[in-house]
């Protein structure tokens, strides 16, 4: 951990780039779930050509703050570190090193459960796993975490042991 960025709380942090449309997309159901988290601010972290097709749509919540780029690792270190969970909407994916990046920085973590991130993430456990377009979900999810601290906690430190036993080099 470093010092962390000054962000308002509570808070859900995106770290993710908006070069792939099919990925980008989902970032659109964002709305439904920020009109219904008023007091929750939304920080976007990333950049890239699709940005102009989300931003404008993103950008008219007061709850929403786009960061641009940030410098990778210590700024993407200091975001990690200040945001109370983290979420990565996603319509496709691989295996984001985000989400393990997340983890061990001990942040509960939300994904869309497309791709590669099951294998990141046990739902339930670790994280938890969102289908694609489900903002309701997104909104439970995102809620039990900011409102209860055990829960979040637990799932950040098994998150953290997950990710150390499972993805190191060794």
């Amino acid at each position: 951990p470093q010092k962390g960025m000054s962000l308002k709380h509570p808070c859900v942090g995106l770290l993710q780039d908006a070069r792939i449309w099919e990925k980008t997309k989902e970032m659109l159901m964002l709305t439904k779930v920020m009109e219904s988290m008023p007091d929750v601010t939304f920080y976007w972290a990333g950049d890239g050509p699709y940005k102009d097709k989300v931003l404008p749509v993103l950008a008219k919540y007061n709850n929403f703050k786009w960061l641009g780029s940030l410098q990778y690792p210590d700024q993407v270190r200091q975001f990690l570190t200040e945001i109370d969970v983290y979420a990565l909407i996603s319509g496709i994916d691989m295996s984001p090193h985000t989400i393990l990046e997340a983890s061990l920085m001990e942040k509960p973590v939300i994904a869309t459960n497309v791709g590669g991130i099951p294998e990141l993430i046990q739902d339930g456990k670790t994280g938890f796993l969102v289908e694609k377009g489900d903002y309701d979900n997104w909104i439970k999810r995102l809620t039990l975490l900011i409102n209860d601290k055990h829960k979040s906690k637990e799932i950040s430190e098994t998150g953290y042991d997950f990710v150390k036993n499972n993805f190191t080099w060794d």
